[in-house]
């Protein structure tokens, strides 16, 4: 049975993040995932766009191994040329268009869930797993996952990751000065809501040896599923903040739409947690009450636009709640359910998979097993 009463959408999470101090033990990763779409090489006149340089910097810095998985705009030879003369050890890998896993997650193929998020091309979610699988492949303990676009990390961030990953599977850097938010919360935020910031992959410790270990489906947010029930029992440990390069959520109308479903989804599990109960008790009641919530919220942001002093930004945001509201309009409480039930069984599925794995005894080996394309570049010090 689920909770008779349907909470409003959540403007922080915080209270779900273990902020205790961590002590900095000696500890390490066994490797830096960074997931990238786009060229190595940005736009000279663009200074502030992502680049690879300071991942490649921080994995120098660390000596920790990096693999970067690439697609799209990015490829694994511009990485090694970048790495070139480096002496760290960079891992390029260029990922397939087809489904580069060896097992088929509902939640990333069911047509009805696809529809939902339109433009959602994004490969995250399959980048990000193929790094849980290759940590398991090789019988890792410590996995750092990183984004393009977060810089300034030190070695002591990468210090304390590590080690509140001794008593915790998650730890995390939250960027704060520009969050890591969605465009309707970016919209709160910037309409005066005390709009917070949660943990989310772009800057995360896993513990990848454990036999609970879930996946990140293919869906906005996919991170907040990911480590989900971290969340609920109060165990991502918040060891730091890291700096977010900016950008202009509202450029694109689209970004809101594609945001949308995943949001909802993720708000809506999230807004339980909050008051202690279950996520896995919803039921397509919950979902249409909680639907009515979210559309509150878009109504409140949207009215709250009309006092921002900066009237340029505020009118590109409340054309992007409106995307959002008329996308909203197309997701039925029995999608939602049906999301959720598709990802418990592909939870279950996910870690059979993994119990399954037979290890090898280099990434070499681990990445031809998987058939993936990649290059190695070795340092010379080692």
């Amino acid at each position: 049975m689920i909770s008779h009463s349907v909470p409003e959408q959540s403007e922080s999470h915080a209270e779900l993040l273990d902020e205790s101090s961590i002590p900095l033990t000696p500890a390490r990763f066994d490797a830096i995932l960074v997931p990238t779409y786009r060229s190595v090489y940005p736009p000279r006149e663009n200074r502030l766009a992502p680049s690879l340089e300071p991942c490649i910097d921080l994995a120098l810095r660390t000596r920790i191994p990096l693999i970067v998985m690439c697609s799209k705009e990015a490829h694994s030879h511009d990485v090694m040329n970048m790495a070139a003369g480096i002496d760290a050890e960079v891992i390029a890998i260029d990922l397939p268009q087809e489904n580069p896993l060896e097992i088929t997650l509902t939640t990333s193929s069911d047509q009805e869930l696809i529809a939902a998020s339109p433009g959602w091309t994004r490969d995250m979610s399959a980048k990000r797993n193929l790094g849980l699988i290759l940590a398991r492949l090789l019988g890792w303990t410590r996995l750092m996952l990183l984004d393009d676009d977060i810089v300034g990390v030190t070695e002591d961030d990468v210090t304390a990751l590590a080690a509140a990953l001794d008593d915790h599977n998650i730890s995390a850097l939250i960027p704060e000065e520009f969050p890591d938010n969605s465009v309707a919360c970016h919209a709160n935020r910037l309409g005066g809501g005390g709009q917070g910031v949660f943990a989310s992959a772009s800057g995360l410790g896993v513990r990848v040896d454990r036999d609970d270990l879930a996946f990140f489906p293919n869906i906005y947010n996919e991170d907040w599923f990911f480590f989900s029930k971290e969340a609920a029992n109060h165990e991502i440990a918040k060891v730091g903040v890291s700096h977010q390069i900016a950008y202009d959520p509202y450029e694109d109308l689209d970004r809101a739409v594609y945001e949308e479903f995943g949001d909802l989804l993720a708000e809506g599990l999230y807004a339980r947690l909050d008051i202690n109960e279950d996520i896995l008790g919803v039921d397509v009641s919950y979902w249409s009450a909680f639907i009515e919530r979210r559309r509150s919220f878009h109504r409140r942001v949207s009215e709250s636009l009309m006092e921002c002093e900066d009237a340029v930004k505020a009118a590109k945001a409340r054309d992007s709640i409106r995307a959002a509201q008329d996308q909203l309009d197309r997701i039925t409480p029995f999608l939602c359910q049906k999301f959720v039930e598709l990802w418990r069984a592909d939870l279950a599925k996910w870690r059979r998979y993994l119990v399954e794995l037979q290890p090898v005894d280099s990434i070499a080996k681990a990445l031809e097993h998987l058939d993936l394309n990649h290059k190695i570049s070795r340092p010379s010090s080692r």
